[in-house]
């Protein structure tokens, strides 16, 4: 087990590149955590670690808890954290058994069409969403991690799922699919405009997803010798106090993930096609800057809605 824990973290940074279509990087969902984490009832975390650590052993998700000398409390939060980017972790083809199993890619977003028409944003009605998506997941999600007539260690998976997909509903990307003359059934969140050179190897390709996805880490330094915990958990600290709690109740829209969705929507129709970001250019620190104003309070919202919805769900 401690072989394979090994190399789960191992493909983690080979995962989250940018050619990929997953939502926010390791570090955004381990934000995401942290802070969900920090809000959430004392019972609620540890009903949701004792059915994670029942987690089929195939599924390496128990096997994320830290083995060393801290005080467990610590250790369990750490898993809570590296488990929001377990749904990822399961996508390497290093073990295409657990691949398999756990893997749905399906389920990370959803599309919604629309297109640019005179400077307005315009919905595409003639292209629908598949049945299947993250909205959809997380409805079914919430019912069957409380279905006690579900093996718990099954249960476990679907916390993380949910861990992750919570995550995910909120980066823009993962709810929208811009129609144009290039990508006329939609630029799959972004994965389609690419960043890099024309001549780039696809494999080697930027593309503005992946500019999403890692915007924290474009935007805050990490420190010499700072670890991916310790990086997450100060990113974590800094965005909970420019963004209270107390400031974002009125929006927790508790189970609305429509609306939920409509809102990260609505982030990339205003915020990420602006007319002076160019194909094939390094966007410029001016859309970074505007990218970061958008994708942090965004986190942290997502945070407060996972705590709300996990104490909901666990702690009577």
């Amino acid at each position: 087990m401690k072989k394979r824990l090994i190399c789960v973290l191992l493909v983690m940074g080979s995962l989250l590149v940018p050619q990929s279509a997953l939502a926010w990087n390791y570090t955004g969902h381990e934000v995401v955590a942290r802070i969900a984490w920090e809000k959430m009832e004392p019972q609620t975390r540890q009903r949701i670690m004792a059915l994670m650590m029942q987690a089929p052993a195939d599924a390496d998700l128990a096997s994320l808890l830290p083995a060393d000398n801290r005080p467990l409390i610590f250790r369990q939060r750490d898993l809570f954290m590296l488990a929001a980017t377990w749904a990822d972790i399961v996508r390497s083809d290093e073990f295409p058994q657990r691949k398999e199993k756990y893997h749905h890619s399906i389920w990370h977003f959803t599309n919604f069409f629309w297109r640019q028409q005179n400077g307005m944003a315009v919905d595409a009605p003639e292209l629908q969403p598949e049945k299947i998506n993250i909205v959809e997941r997380l409805g079914f999600l919430q019912a069957s991690v409380v279905d006690k007539k579900r093996a718990a260690g099954m249960r476990g998976i679907d916390v993380a799922w949910i861990l992750h997909l919570v995550g995910d509903i909120h980066q823009p990307l993962h709810t929208s699919a811009r129609v144009t003359d290039t990508e006329p059934k939609g630029d799959q969140g972004g994965n389609l405009f690419l960043l890099s050179p024309k001549e780039t190897p696809p494999r080697e390709a930027k593309r503005l997803h992946g500019y999403w996805d890692d915007i924290l880490n474009k935007s805050f330094p990490r420190n010499g010798g700072e670890t991916d915990l310790a990086y997450a958990n100060r990113l974590a600290s800094v965005i909970m106090q420019r963004h209270p709690e107390s400031k974002m109740n009125a929006r927790l829209k508790q189970g609305e993930y429509a609306a939920w969705a409509q809102e990260g929507l609505a982030s990339a129709k205003t915020s990420v096609y602006p007319s002076w970001l160019k194909r094939f250019q390094t966007p410029s620190e001016k859309y970074r800057k505007q990218a970061h104003t958008v994708a942090e309070p965004a986190i942290a919202l997502a945070g407060y809605r996972l705590a709300d919805m996990l104490d909901r769900l666990f702690s009577n």
